[in-house]
């Protein structure tokens, strides 16, 4: 099966964002003020994660211009449920493009923690080698814990769209039936062409794990966690459920 990993840079190497863009972190493209999240926990506005445009093949929104915007509480990492699907404490959401304006967006008054700014500037396509029909195994606890370890080796677990989840724990937690995989998160960053400047959360990855040059932290996913998104095709635009593991 196909999957796609994102080519990233970092926001301070690349011109100022002056449209709607494939991005990790930092200050979402186009969000108004009203649908910026708020924990349900806390209180306090969630920080971005990610925002990723529509495309047919990689991430099908169901059509052109619309934008999946992620987001999980950072005011107090571990005391807020961000792990839990549909908890409050995370986001995960479709806007239409006629919904988002046309300019970056305002930081709430709360002043949410920001996550470090990647850029997406393309995406690589992958091929994982697995039959379609071994989908239904990696939703299915017995089906996947009896599944080949060179099967479950095979599955990247880095940031990417696409594929096959690469589960942390077991599938159990998956929504149900009528949702979608669409992707996942790691709590790292992955550099496929060396960062121009030097930073202190970036580092060389000697093992060249996925064939990437320099790791750096991301999202706080507990102990090397990883977030799996899900879509669910609805009306007026689909829904979208996030929830994360950690070893």
């Amino acid at each position: 099966m196909k999957y796609f990993v994102p080519d990233i840079r970092l926001a301070t190497e690349l011109p100022p964002q002056r449209s709607v863009e494939d991005k990790f972190g930092g200050i979402p493209w186009g969000l108004k003020s009203d649908d910026w999240p708020k924990c349900s926990d806390c209180g306090h506005s969630q920080s971005l994660l990610a925002q990723l445009l529509h495309d047919p093949v990689r991430l099908n929104l169901g059509r052109a211009g619309r934008v999946l915007f992620v987001f999980q509480c950072n005011h107090d990492p571990g005391m807020c449920s961000t792990w839990e699907a549909g908890s409050g404490a995370n986001a995960c959401f479709v806007l239409e493009p006629e919904a988002l304006l046309d300019q970056m967006s305002s930081l709430p008054a709360d002043e949410p923690e920001l996550e470090h700014e990647l850029r997406v500037v393309g995406w690589f396509q992958r091929e994982d080698g697995l039959p379609e029909s071994l989908v239904p195994s990696f939703f299915d606890d017995d089906k996947y814990f009896a599944l080949p370890e060179e099967t479950l080796d095979s599955v990247s677990g880095i940031t990417r769209l696409g594929g096959v989840p690469a589960w942390i724990q077991n599938p159990s937690e998956a929504p149900g039936p009528r949702w979608r995989f669409v992707g996942q998160l790691s709590c790292y960053h992955s550099f496929f062409v060396p960062p121009a400047t030097e930073e202190s959360w970036i580092w060389t990855d000697p093992d060249r794990g996925a064939g990437r040059t320099h790791c750096a932290a991301g999202p706080n996913f507990g102990d090397d966690g990883t977030a799996y998104l899900f879509l669910r095709d609805a009306s007026p635009v689909p829904e979208g459920r996030l929830f994360w593991q950690c070893g």
